[in-house]
């Protein structure tokens, strides 16, 4: 099988930038821990930043010091992803950023207020799909116990037969166990435990409908962010020798198409998707938006919680239990800024869908899930991968 079109062979001076990147984010998470989502780079190098962190203010200084050299060398990657380390250490050392400019550091793009038009679609859709009462259709469809732990595994055994059965062209070795729990209510989680355990944990207490648990199935793991995850480091880094492959940061310019993938994984798995599909799938973009949309309401206008509670429960058809989690989420350290990846990711994957309708899927599924970007070189460089 041939390697990833997106991720050739990299040079010495890559290797040398993006092993600056790795060694420097793995001290920076010692004093940050949320930064760091995954690694699977050397064992020591997390060994030897757990035993010398550094100092924040120090670490800070050479991720801005690193982002320069890096662009100076025509390395975007590697320079957005030290730029989010540095401002990241930055912020939890006490500066002070507006919610928009911080996010605009971070992610390395100008935050732009939702298309008011496309997101009046979208409703208009869920609506449509819904028979007109989205909460009814939701209610009606409620599982949790053993039904929402077999529509997970029947997400799971569909995801698997999309990377598997020979349509997907990059051939992965799985490390994952599928785990159930029942003590929060985030519904579908992928987590990482040190130095190789991945789960995906199903938490079979919180209410969702089965074609929901699709959707955050495939989200979480095929053919989304697992299966991202694996390409990066099995092939990109393991085989391309990209050491800023190994590891995963959060709040970074990475996580904007990673986050796109995993919200178009979905409807990428399945060709023939059902009405409930379809409409759950949908129903999880607007609410997203509708969380956005909150995190500007609370931190740029600061507007009082009970009034954006009442807005996020209006405009993305959720209870009261889901719009306070929401909330939660908005008022999290990471999760507050990080609520406009779905956002920009999804408009960024679903162009690229777009331009890349009819042409070489092979060559274009290399591109998306082998290639290291960020949303100003994502786009860009695709006419590149047509060409090859």
């Amino acid at each position: 099988m041939r390697a990833p079109v997106a991720a050739r062979e990299a040079t010495a001076e890559e290797i040398a930038l993006e092993t600056d990147l790795v060694r420097l984010a793995l001290r920076a998470a010692e004093h940050h821990p949320i930064l760091k989502a995954v690694y699977a780079g050397p064992p020591e190098w997390l060994e030897e930043a757990q035993r010398d962190p550094g100092h924040p203010e120090q670490l800070a200084t050479a991720a801005n010091d690193l982002a320069e050299r890096a662009a100076s060398g025509g390395h975007e990657y590697v320079s957005g992803q030290a730029r989010s380390v540095a401002v990241q250490l930055e912020v939890k050392q006490g500066r002070a950023l507006p919610y928009d400019e911080m996010v605009a550091a971070l992610l390395g793009f100008e935050l732009e207020p939702v298309d008011r038009e496309a997101t009046a679609k979208l409703r208009d859709e869920v609506v449509e799909l819904a028979g007109g009462d989205v909460q009814a259709w939701e209610r009606k469809q409620l599982v949790t116990g053993e039904d929402k732990w077999d529509a997970a595994v029947s997400a799971y055994v569909a995801g698997r037969r999309y990377v598997f059965g020979g349509g997907f062209p990059i051939h992965i070795e799985e490390n994952l166990e599928l785990i159930r729990i029942n003590d929060e209510l985030w519904s579908v989680n992928l987590s990482w435990y040190p130095p190789r355990r991945m789960t995906c944990e199903v938490n079979v207490a919180t209410p969702r409908t089965p074609a929901t648990v699709t959707f955050e199935v495939a989200h979480n793991i095929y053919p989304g962010d697992y299966l991202h995850l694996a390409v990066l480091q099995q092939h990109t880094y393991g085989r391309q020798g990209h050491v800023a492959a190994s590891i995963k940061l959060k709040n970074a310019p990475e996580s904007v198409i990673s986050e796109g993938i995993e919200e178009t994984a979905l409807l990428r798995m399945l060709p023939d998707p059902t009405r409930d599909e379809v409409l759950a799938a949908k129903l999880e973009w607007l609410r997203r938006i509708a969380t956005f949309e909150g995190s500007l309401a609370v931190q740029v206008e600061g507007r009082p919680d009970s009034e954006v509670l009442a807005t996020m429960a209006r405009d993305g058809f959720m209870d009261g239990a889901r719009s306070a989690f929401q909330m939660r989420l908005i008022k999290h350290p990471l999760w507050g800024p990080y609520q406009y990846t779905y956002i920009l990711g999804r408009d960024l994957v679903e162009e690229a869908d777009r331009r890349f309708a009819g042409a070489d899927q092979e060559a274009y599924l290399e591109y998306l899930y082998g290639g290291m970007h960020t949303p100003r070189t994502f786009l860009r460089d695709l006419p590149t991968i047509a060409a090859r």
